[in-house]
């Protein structure tokens, strides 16, 4: 059983169910099951208000890159903050985004040399939207009215952003009035990521989904102003790895076509495949990429949309020409979240991040080895530092009835057992810190067995 909290949060408590509005919540579940206190940060564990410790095995909704309170992060911020705390970046510029952008150069494709801010992966991915619709309009294609997606996608919250991804992703059908109109590919998930693949027929399913894209390309593409996809892995679809190959084929397609490829790595960013980018595995470079999350290693908000210079060109002109990409943010660049992201990405200059990555990715292997014993588990897998399983009734071998909420106690029971977890439906998944020692996953896994019995 968990420690009962300090008496002065009964009424903070009391203050949260009167008056604040949760994310990705339906309320009433809060009438009888308060949110969980936090009120400190360690290395890759968050500490409660009852005194406890957890391991924060989805690195905070996937932002949290070096660990909570990482020294160097912690005193960029104070740095900046005293020295300039916010400008508006129309008609200014300043050092820490400067600093930002060369420290970013040699990490990406040669071909993106045009970084815009904004605040978080949904409005990255915004931004991308509209670069890619208003390029393509004032290079004369005016018929470049859609877009395409992958199905299963997610790309953030905003109505731009949930018009290329999945429609039936957390109830944002609703919303199909007021989207853009998208068209969506599916493609299959690469049994090669699992721990006991079953590679039977995979070169011909291989081959079927490269021509089910190039079909798919025949149809739409003339239509397109650009195709969004998360490269080798679509995380809120429920951790769905795909092939390197059909990553590469969109490439050409989306050449063939003359549409632009937007890469949103939002989530894949920054060592979380195995690579800086996920997009390298494959050798891609797209003509948009978004970046957010992990930007600033989970201290504060900040996103960049990278473009090349041949979008760049298509916004040159003078002022009467309307031509400028007009779209702006209060907080675009803000210099303190800069500094932070400046202070994380000299973390992979100065030590060994992606050799970290690379151990941890070993001990997410055999925690999902152990895992994938047990039989409530199917189809475990894993990507770089992320691993996934899906979990079914081991009585019926079918998926639990959504009624049960069988993730949703799960989840309140590992807290209960030092380690967030949050599934996103039948798919539960560890996307830790990176700075996670070894031992530590394998007593997730010790503990995800027990819960499971």
């Amino acid at each position: 059983m968990p420690s009962p909290l300090p008496p002065d949060w009964t009424d903070r408590l009391a203050l949260d169910r009167a008056h604040l509005w949760h994310p990705f919540t339906q309320m009433k579940v809060h009438e009888a099951d308060p949110p969980v206190p936090v009120v400190g940060g360690e290395g890759c564990d968050l500490l409660l208000a009852n005194g406890e410790r957890v391991l924060d095995g989805i690195s905070s909704w996937w932002t949290c890159l070096h660990g909570h309170g990482h020294p160097r992060l912690v005193s960029a911020l104070e740095r900046q903050a005293a020295r300039l705390d916010h400008a508006m970046f129309a008609g200014f510029t300043h050092e820490p985004a400067l600093e930002l952008v060369a420290r970013f150069r040699p990490k990406l494709p040669p071909s993106l040399t045009r970084a815009f801010f904004s605040d978080d992966g949904s409005t990255a991915v915004e931004v991308a939207l509209k670069m890619a619709f208003q390029a393509q309009l004032q290079r004369g294609e005016r018929g470049r009215v859609r877009f395409g997606a992958l199905r299963g996608g997610y790309h953030g919250d905003t109505l731009g952003a949930v018009g290329v991804g999945e429609l039936e992703n957390f109830m944002t059908g609703l919303f199909s009035p007021l989207l853009l109109a998208c068209d969506r590919l599916e493609v299959p998930e690469d049994p090669r990521r699992e721990i006991h693949p079953d590679l039977t027929g995979w070169p011909a399913r291989l081959e079927a989904a490269r021509e089910d894209m190039r079909a798919f390309f025949k149809v739409h593409g003339g239509q397109f102003a650009a195709f969004i996809a998360e490269p080798l892995i679509q995380c809120a679809g429920g951790m769905r790895m795909w092939p390197p190959e059909l990553l590469q084929e969109l490439r050409a397609q989306c050449d063939a076509q003359g549409v632009y490829l937007i890469l949103d790595e939002v989530a894949t960013g920054f060592g979380r495949t195995g690579t800086f980018l996920a997009c390298e595995q494959a050798g891609v470079a797209p003509d948009l990429l978004c970046l957010s999350k992990g930007l600033t290693g989970g201290t504060l908000p900040l996103s960049m949309t990278w473009a090349t210079e041949a979008i760049y060109q298509q916004f040159w002109g003078e002022p009467a020409s309307g031509r400028a990409f007009l779209h702006g943010h209060s907080y675009t660049a803000n210099p303190t979240a800069c500094a932070v992201a400046c202070a994380s990405l000299a973390l992979f200059d100065e030590e060994p991040v992606l050799a970290q990555a690379a151990a941890l990715h070993t001990a997410m292997v055999d925690a999902f080895t152990a895992l994938a014993a047990h039989r409530a588990v199917r189809q475990a897998r894993v990507l770089g530092t992320i691993g996934a399983c899906r979990l079914v009734d081991p009585s019926t071998g079918r998926p639990h009835e959504p009624e049960s909420r069988f993730g949703w106690r799960l989840h309140r029971r590992a807290l209960d057992h030092g380690l967030l977890v949050r599934p996103i439906g039948d798919c539960l998944y560890l996307l830790p810190p990176l700075n996670t020692p070894a031992s530590r996953l394998a007593e997730t896994a010790e503990t995800l067995l027990q819960l499971l019995e």
